[in-house]
């Protein structure tokens, strides 16, 4: 499944927060939209004329004055002259006259500037809501993902950490986690709002001039594909990049972890050199990456530009011949198609973070897909209170396969005896005692407990019952009492 449509599915906890932020987007850009395209009529009203549109002339007009509606139901005058397009433009600079441009040149004025601070005010209302409930939902979402992280690293086999080095697991639940918060993030929020303005946009320049519009959407195909091409690359660096990263941070793990072990072999420049081989393999990638990402934004730009500079001398040629439309309606147009400019930028930048995301988000369900330990906690037989009979009957066992690590191994320990194991280092003591409580299963025989397999037991009961001292000395960040118990 697609690693973004998962981190998706975790909005779903979420869904009354959700649904209010697309609420205040539409409102966001509903209040964004108009307060720009009333300025146009705004303007052309206060100082380039004064004398009233056809329609506030028709609207003013007693209904005894007006062109009377056949008794077929055919429309009036007015609209058997212009079509339903400029029908509409001329009834929203009616609307305009009538509320706003009534008065003396001051008093339209101050209506226009109240208006405007008006709707300035919600615009920003709304998209500080929006951004904010797109902030909680985000966050919430990376939370669960990482807390997800942490109880399957608790509850995978101990097989699972012989694959894999402990600082590549770090680097996931802290480095990855971060990527993939791209997924749900400020990225969520350019999803939701920019194909909204986008639509707004196309909306009101398909209504001043549907002929323009479509001539400059003949360039949108070519800006997708860009915009694809770009987010398929980085998907792929990223990845490498965060495989470099856990490099990284395994590299440091080992040498705080070792580091009496690293000063008492006087190996610190080898340390050193190690450390800083990752480090430029890590810039290398990380600027690769950014050289891609970079180059999205300018190309995004250089061609809606040349797209809108091309509608500007095309259009303006026939306002100048006056076939078009009048010049504040095509400069009007002309701002629309423009505007389009930077949330198309938005969605290829979006896309290019997405795709980063997505490769640090493929890590970690790579992690939360891997199968849990069996039967470790409430699965199983309850093996009450244990005596201590142990028992190996015929086991054979390997890490990798075709590599056996113990064969046919036969023991009896009955309650109360001490046993010792002693052999070399890799003999497979410590696999052999691994093996009961449950931590590897062998791949033949049986490994009993009282008389009972250890495959047919709840092995976190079983666990509760045993008091086991590793090799490794740990002293877990905790009170002494919890260290102990």
């Amino acid at each position: 499944m697609n690693s973004y449509v998962r981190m998706l599915r975790m909005i779903r906890p979420y869904a009354p927060q959700a649904v209010a932020a697309v609420v205040f987007i539409l409102l966001f850009s509903f209040f964004s939209v108009f307060s720009f395209t009333m300025i146009s009529p705004f303007l052309k009203a206060m100082f380039l004329d004064e004398t009233p549109p056809p329609a506030v002339v028709q609207e003013r007009l007693a209904p005894e004055q007006a062109p009377a509606t056949g008794p077929d139901g055919h429309l009036n005058a007015l609209q058997k002259t212009l079509g339903w397009q400029d029908e509409a433009k001329a009834r929203v600079l009616a609307w305009t006259y009538r509320h706003f441009l009534n008065g003396t040149r001051q008093e339209n004025l101050l209506k226009i500037c109240v208006t405007m601070f008006f709707l300035l005010l919600l615009k920003n209302l709304t998209r500080y809501a929006q951004e904010m409930l797109l902030v909680y939902i985000g966050e919430k979402v990376i939370r669960d993902l990482r807390d997800a992280l942490y109880r399957k690293f608790t509850s995978l086999p101990l097989s699972f950490y012989h694959k894999h080095k402990g600082g590549e697991l770090i680097s996931r639940a802290t480095n990855d986690v971060l990527m993939a918060q791209k997924c749900v993030g400020v990225s969520f929020t350019t999803l939701l709002r920019d194909p909204i303005q986008i639509i707004l946009f196309l909306a009101v320049a398909l209504f001043l001039s549907w002929k323009l519009t479509l001539l400059a959407l003949v360039m949108l195909p070519a800006s997708l594909v860009v915009i694809i091409r770009i987010g398929k690359g980085l998907r792929k660096i990223s990845h490498r990049q965060q495989e470099e990263m856990a490099g990284l941070t395994t590299t440091l793990q080992e040498t705080v972890y070792g580091i009496r072990v690293v000063k008492g072999f006087a190996m610190e420049e080898h340390e050193n050199r190690r450390f800083l081989a990752r480090s430029q393999e890590l810039f290398r990638q990380i600027f690769r990456f950014n050289r891609f990402m970079k180059i999205s934004s300018p190309l995004t730009e250089v061609m809606s530009s040349a797209v809108g500079l091309f509608i500007l001398w095309y259009g303006g040629s026939k306002v100048f011949t006056g076939g078009l439309m009048a010049p504040d309606l095509f400069l009007l147009f002309f701002a629309c198609v423009f505007s389009l400019v930077k949330p198309i930028k938005n969605l290829g930048q979006v896309n290019n973070e997405i795709q980063a995301g997505m490769a640090a988000a493929d890590r970690i369900f790579e992690v939360l897909d891997t199968p849990s330990e069996e039967k470790l906690v409430g699965e199983g037989r309850d093996p009450g209170s244990v005596r201590g009979e142990v028992a190996f009957e015929h086991v054979d066992f390997s890490y990798l396969p075709g590599e056996p690590v113990l064969r046919d191994v036969n023991i009896h320990v009955r309650p109360g005896e001490v046993v010792a194991l002693v052999g070399g280092s890799g003999g497979g003591k410590s696999t052999l005692i691994d093996m009961i409580p449950g931590f590897y299963h062998p791949d033949a025989g049986a490994v009993r407990v009282d008389g009972v397999s250890i495959r047919d037991l709840d092995l976190g009961k079983l666990r509760r019952n045993m008091g086991i001292v590793t090799q490794e000395v740990i002293l877990f960040h905790d009170t002494i009492f919890h260290n102990i118990a």
